[in-house]
């Protein structure tokens, strides 16, 4: 309570305001304690991590790009993202390739997501010692950490967590107080979680399997009745989702394979057996009780889930004997168990195996595919156990006395598990030190380069872009943001040099030393007839054809080597495509690079003018460029 003075009719007066005080009882304190614990464990992981795969992709795909619908409503690998588009796009051009930035913002979305689950505990169960349990399940479960450290995952799995629970809780508040609006601010955080990621369409079946189960209009009479009652009690709110889901659902048909990329099909049986058989089987129960512990075969972005047999066996007893347990004493716990099966079934595995069930079943092995379900899991846990704020008659029966002690020492039992699963996850995640050195070498040289210097482009390294990614892991697109708008633009299009440049494999942006491929001479040493007593090409009719073979490509190059009287224009033709080079005079022999993306057989060499003279064709190459320094 303070105290101000106003005047009132001329008068002064002393006019009291309350302010409300902010009482932080002990399961707050705690629970506030358990999240920056949380933060902090994976802070450390995100500190090992850096851009890696996708993460190239999406930025240099930022910047060959506005901030345009069809940019933002680009289909990647069967995710229509467009606030992760976004996202990427605004902090890519902040700061290109910047691991504090991208990481700082995904650990303050992973915060609001950890207070979110908070609030919606707290929003459904209050302020008991129980919904510790479930938020620290959520918070320190190893099944959300390796979505986290790779950006690629983040921009879906973390914010989509986040509208989950800010959804969720908006609902419940709704739900309690019957004002409209809160309805509407959990449609708005649903519609956000759509956006990014495809999993968000599933939130509003879980928010209406969630609101039937324990909130129904007139839960009497079982759960299929409590729909129907539910149906015509809130018509205009679940009318409203409807209405997002089926806009969201056209977008993504209208959308569908725009990114050029293959989108889901049908399944080989026996990659999605044995995917199913990881995923279902052995990842997600071994990382809800704090496994894998183990972390098997590496992929480029960290180690994958490979539980011992020991841990497999425990994490299914133990979760067989939570559900009877929940089960024979808390009323209607069966709902919350079936919601949480159902979710992870139709939300996770079946959209998994879809999209990947034709490559591999290591994918199961990825936790990253069922990061989301722990958010539901846990949820399901606490309805499962916990009466809701007042709820009466919740029990069947009594619990057993020792059940607050045993609750405790599981949860503990949960948590170290949990820190000794995430820090041997963190040993594997080696990006920073594989990566990071290439990109800083790259911008080093960058600010190191001429003026005028020419990029001509080369796939960057295997362990930076995967091969399958194709032209996308040119460094004219993935390493084009690092450079000023000038070298960027010339990067992407670069012109015919004397002396262009390439990036090594080790990041360094060194001279052309030759090319890999097609090299012929005048004066050779194979024995071509063509080639014996002669100083120049002998011209027909001003051209020249050479014996070239090529797939074509943006990386393609060729080269000539000349001298001439005076300045001409020759053009360079392989398959369709041709270009003009406009050479100066010369009297030395002079050797011009060129990128050329022709695709064929037969490279041809015309002079604009064929009657012109005093050319003199040398040497002809055409292939990849391999930098100076290269074995």
């Amino acid at each position: 309570m303070t105290e101000t003075d106003v005047e009132r009719d001329g008068r002064p007066e002393v006019v009291q305001i309350r302010i409300p005080s902010l009482r932080l009882g002990p399961v707050v304190v705690a629970a506030l304690a358990l999240i920056v614990i949380s933060l902090v464990l994976k802070a450390g992981v995100l500190a090992r991590g850096y851009f890696i795969e996708d993460d190239f992709l999406f930025v240099g795909d930022a910047y060959e790009h506005g901030l345009t619908w069809d940019y933002l409503t680009r289909v990647h690998k069967g995710h229509l993202m467009p606030g992760a588009l976004a996202l990427v796009w605004v902090l890519s051009r902040v700061a290109p390739y910047n691991w504090f930035l991208v990481a700082s913002v995904m650990l303050a979305l992973q915060a609001a997501a950890s207070g979110g689950m908070l609030l919606l505990l707290r929003r459904l169960f209050g302020d008991r010692a129980g919904i510790l349990v479930p938020l620290a399940l959520y918070l320190f479960a190893p099944l959300t950490v390796p979505a986290l450290s790779w950006w690629s995952a983040a921009l879906n799995a973390v914010p989509l967590q986040v509208a989950m629970v800010f959804s969720l809780a908006a609902h419940v508040r709704f739900l309690r107080s019957g004002t409209p609006r809160h309805a509407w601010h959990g449609l708005a955080w649903a519609a956000a979680g759509m956006a990014f990621s495809t999993k968000g369409a599933f939130l509003p079946l879980v928010t209406f399997a969630l609101t039937t189960a324990y909130f129904g209009a007139g839960n009497a009479g079982g759960w299929a009745r409590a729909i129907v009652r539910e149906l015509r009690a809130r018509t205009r709110v679940w009318a409203a989702y409807a209405v997002l889901l089926g806009g969201y659902g056209l977008l993504y048909l209208l959308r569908q394979g725009t990114a050029g990329e293959e989108g889901a099909g049908i399944p080989k049986a026996d990659v999605a057996l044995g995917l199913v058989g990881w995923l279902l089987g052995r990842t997600f129960p071994a990382g809800v009780v704090g496994g894998p512990l183990n972390w098997g075969g590496l992929a480029g972005t960290g180690g994958l889930a490979d539980p011992p047999v020991a841990m497999v066996v425990t994490a299914w007893l133990a979760l067989a004997g939570l559900v009877v347990f929940t089960c024979l004493h808390r009323r209607s716990a069966w709902r919350a168990w079936t919601i949480a099966a159902l979710y992870v079934v139709i939300a996770d595995v079946l959209p998994t195996v879809l999209a990947r069930g034709r490559y591999t079943a290591l994918v199961g092995t990825e936790t990253r595919y069922v990061a989301d379900a722990v958010v539901v899991f846990a949820l399901c846990l606490a309805l499962s156990a916990l009466p809701l704020r007042g709820e009466e008659d919740t029990y069947r029966r009594p619990l057993p006395g020792v059940t607050p002690l045993t609750t405790t020492l599981l949860t503990v039992a949960f948590l170290v598990a949990s820190v000794a699963s995430v820090n041997a996850y963190s040993g594997t995640v080696t990006a920073a030190d594989r990566i990071r050195p290439y990109v800083e070498n790259v911008r080093d040289s960058l600010a190191r380069l001429p003026e005028d210097a020419q990029i001509y482009p080369r796939p960057v390294p295997p362990h930076v872009v995967l091969p399958w990614n194709g032209d996308r892991r040119l460094t004219s697109r993935v390493l084009a943001p690092l450079a000023g708008e000038a070298l960027r633009a010339r990067m992407r299009d670069p012109a015919p040099a004397e002396r262009p440049y390439v990036v090594d494999d080790a990041g360094r942006i060194v001279p052309v030393d030759h090319l890999f491929g097609y090299f012929d001479m005048v004066e050779n040493l194979n024995g071509d007839a063509r080639g014996k007593g002669r100083e120049c090409y002998a011209l027909r009719a001003g051209a020249a054809a050479f014996p070239v073979e090529s797939f074509g490509g943006p990386e393609g190059v060729g080269a000539l080597a000349y001298t001439s009287a005076r300045p001409v224009t020759v053009e360079v033709s392989l398959g369709a495509v041709s270009r003009r080079l406009d050479l100066p005079p010369t009297a030395q022999n002079r050797l011009v690079y060129f990128p050329h993306a022709g695709a064929g057989t037969g490279l041809r060499v015309a002079l604009d003018d064929p009657e012109a003279t005093g050319f003199c064709l040398k040497a002809v190459a055409f292939g990849a460029a391999v930098p100076a320094g290269a074995p």
